[in-house]
């Protein structure tokens, strides 16, 4: 609820503006790079909760939208050990971070309307967790953290053994340049964990197009990263593994319009899976009496 910012500019976008901008600003976010810091507010979900947590959420996506404030990405989770979202936002620096509470400050409406949605909500969740990750350009493919048309995410939260980051480290560096000499499809984005869980943990985000395009991610068999690897190398990565990696879990993530506070770019890029996004539908043009049907 109100807790992630990205770099992004507020939404402003009305939605002729959204259409005639489309193309231009799809390029932009292709080429743009993931943010360098990942603010994460993951909040678990009780059992049957779900409906009246998502209505609530959206009144805040919609009370932030008409403020101004930072756009945030909302993350539902299919699969994983509870009912837990995650709402992020990416920024280019802990100053900007800082300053991404000046909406509030300005706004005591808005923190009055956000303290009241965070009461009624107390009941339907477990205890929040913030978390702050940084973005590892060096372990990571060439691409967006949210990419054009995404429905979908898997996250993949590696344990580090502690004292053997290095050989976990050098698997995704070896990988990166393999895949990118083969031209091979690659759209892992690595963070590693700063703040509000053990440092020795790393997440793996691969934006998905469709659920069929997740199912194929989550199976090693069909989507093998190590395929472009000659066998010395893939035996040296083998062993790199056992050594450095203590654990290895993926999730499955939804990405839900209706909880977020999308950034212009993304919408314009997917305008009708955004349509439900309480920034249009703030923005959606009162029918008026004359354009009724006679």
């Amino acid at each position: 609820m109100a807790h992630m910012p990205n770099q992004r500019p507020a939404i402003r976008l009305l939605l002729a503006i959204v259409s005639c901008v489309a193309i231009s600003q799809a390029q932009q976010a292709q080429s743009a790079p993931p943010p360098a810091i990942l603010e994460i507010y993951r909040d678990p979900v009780k059992p049957a909760k779900m409906v009246e947590y998502t209505r609530l959420e959206g009144e805040a996506a919609l009370a932030c939208a008409r403020a101004s404030t930072w756009p945030y990405l909302t993350l539902q989770a299919i699969t994983g050990p509870q009912i837990e979202v995650w709402y992020i936002e990416g920024f280019d620096s802990y100053a900007s971070v800082e300053h991404s509470s000046e909406p509030f400050t300005r706004n005591p409406t808005l923190g009055a309307e956000l303290n009241r949605l965070m009461e009624a909500k107390v009941n339907l969740v477990g205890d929040a967790r913030v978390v702050f990750a940084h973005y590892r350009d060096d372990l990571s493919s060439n691409v967006e953290l949210m990419q054009p048309r995404a429905r979908f995410f898997t996250v993949t939260l590696v344990t580090v053994r502690p004292g053997h980051e290095r050989e976990f480290e050098e698997i995704h560096r070896t990988l990166k340049s393999v895949r990118q000499k083969a031209g091979a499809a690659d759209n892992r984005v690595v963070y590693q964990i700063a703040s509000g869980m053990p440092k020795n943990i790393y997440l793996i985000f691969s934006a998905q197009h469709s659920l069929q395009n997740a199912g194929i991610a989550l199976d090693p068999a069909v989507d093998d990263y190590t395929a472009d690897v000659d066998d010395s190398t893939r035996n040296r990565l083998d062993d790199y593994t056992r050594v450095a990696v203590q654990s290895s879990e993926t999730w499955l993530f939804s990405v839900n319009p209706a909880m977020s506070n999308p950034a212009g770019e993304w919408i314009a890029d997917d305008p009708e899976f955004w349509r439900s996004s309480p920034p249009l539908q703030r923005q959606a043009p009162a029918r008026k009496p004359a354009d009724a049907p006679k």
